[in-house]
């Protein structure tokens, strides 16, 4: 390991011990002046709000790492959500909810193929994407909700200790995740998410690779819109609004880098939590909703401005190594 990756290392794991002391006090603040924070069904209500967000973010830490950024996430939960209400009357629900993922499967590859093949940086193609999904989620249905009957278990089931489907998908999601991030995947991501810059777009493997990673991550989003019809009982356009400002946010706090070759599944996941917590926190104090879409972009700026001066030193350590 070089010199700089080990700084990254201990950066990483700095970076999950601030977010677990804030988590906690957050939970401290909140649970002295709410006595429902803690109860049973608001700790079950958050954990399935982590989760339906934590299933993108997985995906999306990986793709940062290969410095790459997927906006889309929500626009195709959205639009997967309102695939399934709209062919199950005529296909079935099982043949509706595989042509749904199918759905974030085909966009995924559409936007990892214009990044790769067509060179097109991955904001622009993703932002082009996702513009495109919107509208089409907002002109299918002509703007309503698609009413689904029948179809439940998948957002609501609690098939283990009372917890909720989405979050054991979210937990297998981590789990798996955090293991990939320590191995060697192709010459790419090892420790806990270096991945040399080097490596990040060398040769046909690596862009196999990208794209890979982009098909997961539309499969990650058709299955949060497939949660989120089932928790509904409806399709909606405006689904899923501003998911991918949380992941992003979530990844560059939990330490990842916006050029990619840094970034932690842990860390994304205790950041998302942290996040989900003072959400939670302020809904139950009677903040409106509208100041929880504050606090993102304000965290994402934050974010942002953290990363800027981290890139100007990771490029002036090797001349001042030299």
């Amino acid at each position: 390991m070089t010199a700089v990756d080990a700084v990254s290392v201990r950066r990483i794991a700095l970076t999950r011990t601030v977010l677990a002391v804030v988590g906690a006090l957050a939970c401290l603040v909140f649970a002295s002046a709410s006595p429902y924070f803690l109860s049973v069904d608001n700790l079950i209500n958050l954990l399935n709000d982590l989760a339906v967000v934590g299933i993108v973010a997985i995906p999306a830490t990986f793709l940062l790492m290969a410095g790459q950024v997927d906006l889309t996430s929500g626009a195709t939960a959205a639009f997967a959500g309102l695939v399934v209400a709209l062919t199950s009357p005529q296909l079935g629900i099982i043949v509706a909810v595989l042509v749904a993922v199918a759905t974030g499967a085909v966009v995924g590859l559409v936007n990892g193929l214009l990044v790769t093949v067509a060179d097109v940086s991955s904001v622009a193609a993703t932002f082009g994407s996702m513009s495109l999904l919107r509208g089409l989620a907002y002109l299918v249905p002509s703007g309503l909700a698609i009413y689904l009957p029948g179809f439940r278990a998948l957002g609501n089931a609690r098939p283990f200790l009372g917890l909720s489907l989405p979050f054991l998908i979210f937990l297998g999601l981590l789990i798996l995740g955090g293991a990939l991030s320590r191995s060697d995947i192709g010459g790419g991501c090892r420790e806990i998410g270096i991945l040399p810059a080097a490596e990040r777009m060398a040769g046909r493997p690596a862009r196999r690779g990208i794209v890979a990673l982009f098909v997961a991550s539309g499969l990650a989003a058709s299955l949060v819109g497939l949660i989120r019809t089932s928790q509904l009982g409806t399709g909606l356009p405006t689904a899923a609004i501003g998911v991918e400002i949380t992941v992003l946010t979530a990844v560059l706090l939990g330490g990842g880098r916006l050029n990619g070759g840094r970034g932690s599944v842990i860390g994304t996941s205790l950041a998302l939590l942290v996040m989900t917590i003072i959400d939670n926190g302020l809904s139950l104090s009677n903040v409106t909703a509208y100041a929880g879409q504050v606090f993102h972009a304000a965290l994402l700026i934050i974010a942002l401005v953290i990363d800027r001066p981290l890139r100007r030193r990771r490029r002036a350590a090797p001349e001042d190594a030299g």
